[in-house]
């Protein structure tokens, strides 16, 4: 949230958001509204970096410090109803629009301030300011917009990056333990020449165990796909176990 404030200007937020606290007490007796609380579902949403949005949308409104506009409506930035919302990353547009809507809501309901749920006061809403089901479309429509193209080209790249981090730690991990199983082999092979016998049988007692896996995932695989595929004409089959075979055996070796 950047530079934290002086001790003045603490006291003077805190202050105000008291005031304003009451403000929406009374307001929400008057209209029989209630600001939900954070429920378990949502815990980790408590300091996030989008609860922390909402807030300093909020927080500009009344001049106070973000934390403390969080506080006055906890699920801020949730897009959905309360603690039934859903949690998306902050700079996602639904989001955005969620926080933005959150807001304009909030000051609209309790404190009878602000445009209200239509946010852009655009004419194609029909419901009244004061549904939440209003500014839902222009408000979505506008910040995909502004979000452009780059985000989600950045989304895809994102995926493709993490895609290959599996790939590579799955890679090395079997690298590894292959490395370690020959290190093993060796070890032994250079401390007891007479137990060359053992080290035989150990290594033959992996290449089976291997050999054995290979070969139950591979019918296990089969079995799955035959079940699964039974109007396919046999001809597909066979092309299928083949496939199969091919990529159980690239694997293993």
């Amino acid at each position: 949230v950047g530079a934290p404030p002086d001790v003045n200007k603490l006291y003077t937020d805190y202050d105000r958001f008291i005031i304003v606290r009451k403000q929406q007490e009374a307001k929400g007796k008057e209209k029989d509204q209630s600001s939900p609380p954070l429920s378990d579902w949502h815990e980790d949403f408590m300091g996030s970096r989008g609860q922390l949005m909402f807030g300093k949308v909020l927080g500009d409104a009344f001049g106070i410090h973000e934390v403390f506009a969080a506080l006055l409506s906890p699920t801020g930035g949730l897009v959905g109803p309360g603690n039934l919302a859903l949690r998306l990353d902050s700079d996602n547009p639904v989001a955005l629009h969620g926080t933005v809507h959150d807001a304009g809501g909030y000051l609209n309901t309790f404190h009878d301030v602000g445009p209200g749920y239509n946010y852009l006061d655009s004419k194609l809403e029909i419901l009244g300011a004061d549904s939440c089901l209003s500014g839902q479309l222009t408000g979505i429509t506008y910040w995909v917009g502004e979000a452009g193209g780059d985000y989600v080209s950045t989304r895809v790249d994102a995926v493709v990056v993490k895609i290959e981090k599996t790939l590579t730690s799955a890679r090395d991990a079997v690298a590894s333990k292959i490395n370690d199983l020959l290190g093993v082999f060796s070890k032994k092979a250079d401390k007891v020449v007479d137990g060359a016998e053992e080290v035989a049988e150990d290594a033959l007692g992996v290449a089976e165990s291997i050999h054995d896996a290979c070969d139950k995932a591979a019918k296990a695989a089969v079995e799955s796909f035959e079940k699964t595929s039974a109007n396919l004409s046999r001809t597909m089959n066979d092309v299928a176990k083949d496939k199969l075979k091919s990529a159980s055996n690239f694997v293993w070796n």
